[in-house]
């Protein structure tokens, strides 16, 4: 058994930031990365933090933001496209701490994980016999492939930043006090196990 002491450290985080669209995550991507030691990764789903950054005035230096677009459609031999599920285990494989080292790598966000989810559900549908339509067993490869996918990078000692949409739907309390309720568009079947291995949602 190897026991360990608790000690101050400046450790990566791991964070789930989650808004309305256009509110501002891809630009907080951004201030993340204007402000953070070495570079930024980007995992780029929903083809917005190019546009976004590019516009200026908010965030100033983009010079240590890299973007890695993941294929977002759908398996197609004709277009060459491998499909959003293969597309992103790909991507994780070619990622190791060494690479992130060796490009001064200190953080990798993936913008958004609500899209990627989409995407995957979609690629795996258009491959199965529903016409388009996810079989149940696609959503399981789904979710176990999103809990998985944070779960190593958070393997990577550097900082993980992941998006979401957002969600607003009423809730009543128990005791009959209703209010709305704010959270990650997200597989409800994983949010806590997502929410859960992050340090700040």
């Amino acid at each position: 058994m190897e026991l360990k002491r608790i000690e101050a450290a400046n450790l990566p985080y791991t964070a789930l930031l989650y808004c309305k669209p256009g509110v501002g995550k891809s630009t907080a991507i951004g201030l993340i990365a204007e402000r953070s030691e070495g570079n930024t990764l980007v995992l780029d789903v929903d083809r917005t933090i190019t546009r976004t950054l590019a516009k200026g005035g908010v965030v100033n230096d983009t010079s240590r933001v890299f973007v890695q677009e993941i294929d977002n459609r759908g398996k197609d031999e004709k277009t060459g496209s491998k499909g959003t599920f293969t597309a992103w285990a790909e991507t994780l494989k070619e990622i190791s701490p060494e690479w992130l080292k060796e490009n001064d790598i200190h953080t990798v966000a993936v913008d958004n994980i609500s899209e990627l989810e989409r995407c995957i559900l979609s690629d795996l549908g258009s491959q199965g016999k529903n016409k388009g339509v996810p079989a149940m067993a696609d959503y399981q490869y789904m979710q176990f492939a999103l809990v998985n996918s944070l779960r190593h990078m958070k393997s990577w000692g550097v900082n993980i930043v992941w998006t979401a949409w957002e969600v607003t739907e009423a809730f009543t309390h128990p005791d009959g006090t209703q209010y709305s309720r704010l959270y990650p568009k997200v597989s409800t079947k994983i949010l806590d196990n997502i929410c859960g291995l992050c340090d700040i949602v």
